[in-house]
């Protein structure tokens, strides 16, 4: 596969957040074509995603979720069972947008983009309030990433959480709340976050027929919990250049002279 297709079609993938078949996701130029048709909206919707589907129809932002019992209700505890934290809250003050009840409950959202940015999100409505870049803060946060299993009223779009003491930062992402940012070949090290990393083992790399995008299983530092991250764009470049295909349609990949099985499944979960 020649280096310019390939880097075209790890591009058209994860810039479209969705891909076709193995075989013209990687070897056909139709995949050019589409990440020359999709390139110019691939900001946009990087940057900008959806409203979540899921957000009570009937509440509104100026409702401030009176009118959904489901979600948990932050009602001032008693004095001598508050946490710390609870005393800097105003339990008088009106609320004055929808999430000011998650805010008291110290429950926060957040977005993960295909190239690994991490930005504030709003749950009753589309577009973000800014991109989080401190790396004691993205390392922390990637750390304790885990599957969001106690929370269900902030499902489907929120199914994974982060917790840092009482902060709960849970997560939708485009393809996967992890995502290799850098392949150190030489150490053979995945990195994401900002500075974490984990071992890169290319048997274990798996594509995903629905996504287009290629995975790798991670276990989160400090939530000791494994999920597969997805390779960003740049990441699948340096691999996607070694990927052949043999008579009988399966995939192989060229990792350092060693002709290595490259696996595949219809819907791989982050």
């Amino acid at each position: 596969l020649p280096p310019s297709l390939a880097r075209r079609a790890a591009r058209a993938v994860y810039g479209s957040g969705g891909g076709s078949a193995m075989a013209a996701t990687f070897l056909s130029s139709s995949t050019a074509s589409r990440y020359s048709s999709s390139s110019s909206s691939t900001s946009s919707s990087s940057s900008s995603p959806p409203p979540p589907t899921s957000f009570p129809a009937s509440s509104s932002p100026s409702s401030g979720f009176d009118g959904d019992a489901s979600l948990p209700r932050a009602s001032k505890p008693d004095e001598d069972q508050m946490q710390p934290w609870q005393k800097w809250i105003n339990w008088e003050s009106p609320f004055k947008a929808a999430d000011d009840e998650l805010n008291r409950l110290r429950h926060y959202f957040y977005y993960v983009n295909s190239k690994g940015r991490l930005f504030r999100a709003r749950i009753d409505k589309a577009g973000l309030e800014g991109e989080i870049r401190e790396a004691r803060f993205l390392d922390r946060f990637f750390s304790n990433l885990k599957r969001n299993n106690d929370f269900s009223q902030y499902h489907p779009n929120y199914t994974f959480l982060s917790i840092n003491l009482y902060d709960h930062y849970f997560v939708r992402c485009e393809l996967s709340p992890i995502v290799f940012t850098d392949l150190d070949t030489e150490q053979e090290n995945l990195t994401f976050g900002a500075t974490l990393s984990t071992q890169f083992t290319p048997e274990e790399l798996v594509y995903c027929n629905t996504t287009g995008a290629l995975y790798h299983p991670v276990v989160t530092p400090k939530a000791t919990q494994e999920l597969n991250g997805v390779l960003s764009s740049s990441v699948a470049e340096k691999l996607v250049e070694g990927i052949e295909a043999d008579k009988n349609g399966k995939f192989w990949l060229d990792w350092k002279g060693q002709k290595l099985p490259l696996l595949s499944e219809e819907c791989v979960q982050p």
